[in-house]
């Protein structure tokens, strides 16, 4: 290997491979974090809301009707959160996020291996990123599909009949 392959190898791998992994690694903590979060903050919520419920039946007259106004809107606030969550869905970007974190880590310790075809190894590399991509269409689909009111799938009426990228390559 010349020396101006390992000074590719090194920037390609420093510039490409290690920076998207930091990138990667950083998003999925961020939406890990927002998941616990909304987590805790619905949680808060549905027990304010019991607490309130509680309440407005040991109280008499405007008291207990104030407290149970208190309660139904402490419950709507939980199931907005909820449906917030669902409609960003944290859980679903932490994975996309994680698994192409550890590919791309799987593809570095490859990356440095003696011997290895670069060709090949680029574009191991580049399929992380392309499948990365695909699966922000698939939350797209998906999210459409939910949503479509004449029940169709929206890949089907798009067109969209791409087989997945094959992971032996």
């Amino acid at each position: 290997m010349t020396t101006r392959d390992r000074q590719f190898r090194a920037l390609y791998r420093r510039m490409r491979i290690d920076d998207q992994r930091v990138y990667y690694a950083a998003r999925a903590r961020e939406y890990r974090a927002a998941h616990e979060q909304v987590v805790l903050v619905r949680n808060g919520l549905l027990m304010a809301a019991a607490v309130a419920g509680v309440v407005s039946q040991a109280v008499h007259g405007t008291a207990r009707a104030a407290w149970a106004i208190g309660a139904a809107v402490l419950g709507a606030l939980a199931g907005a959160v909820t449906a917030y969550e669902s409609l960003i869905g944290f859980p679903q970007l932490t994975k996309l996020y994680s698994d192409a974190e550890r590919n791309l880590e799987e593809a570095g310790i490859d990356w440095d291996e003696p011997g290895a075809d670069l060709a090949r190894e680029i574009e191991r590399v580049e399929w992380v990123f392309r499948s990365e991509r695909g699966q922000w269409g698939q939350l797209v689909v998906r999210a459409a599909s939910a949503t479509d009111p004449a029940g169709e799938d929206p890949a089907d009426a798009a067109g969209e009949d791409e087989q997945a990228p094959r992971a032996d390559r």
